[in-house]
């Protein structure tokens, strides 16, 4: 039998945060897909296909929907880590020259960051299974 676990609001809150500003993102690789090519074009230094595009944008949001699933189903305490880690390396490769998106989206990843270590992100993450 399932047993039912209310997470606590700080981890809710993450999910949410963090599973939304990936869908943004996601969403608007796929409404301009012509950008998406040129952005990871330039990114690589080699030409991008359509299909590319739509791969490395669904590969994106898969790397996002991983420490949420982790966080929501595993407690894996490495989350609490790793998305921060995330959130640093895209401050840092921030520019002048990054899309809107990004710049709308980033302070969506620092708050979700930020919500793996309120208190009850805390408990929830030390309670054993």
């Amino acid at each position: 039998m399932i047993q039912m676990v209310s997470r606590p609001a700080s981890i809710r809150a993450f999910a949410l945060l963090f599973i939304a500003q990936g869908l943004i993102a996601f969403a608007a690789s796929l409404a301009d897909l012509s950008a998406t090519q040129a952005a990871y074009a330039q990114m690589t230094g080699m030409p991008v296909t359509r299909d590319g595009a739509i791969i490395a944008g669904s590969a994106r949001l898969t790397i996002v929907l991983i420490p949420v699933a982790l966080a929501w189903w595993r407690r894996a305490r490495l989350v609490r880590w790793l998305v921060p880690a995330m959130v640093t390396l895209r401050i840092v490769l921030a520019g002048p020259d990054m899309p809107l998106v990004e710049w709308i989206t980033l302070p969506m990843a620092m708050a979700a960051a930020a919500c793996l270590f309120l208190p009850g992100a805390r408990r929830w993450f030390s309670a054993v299974r």
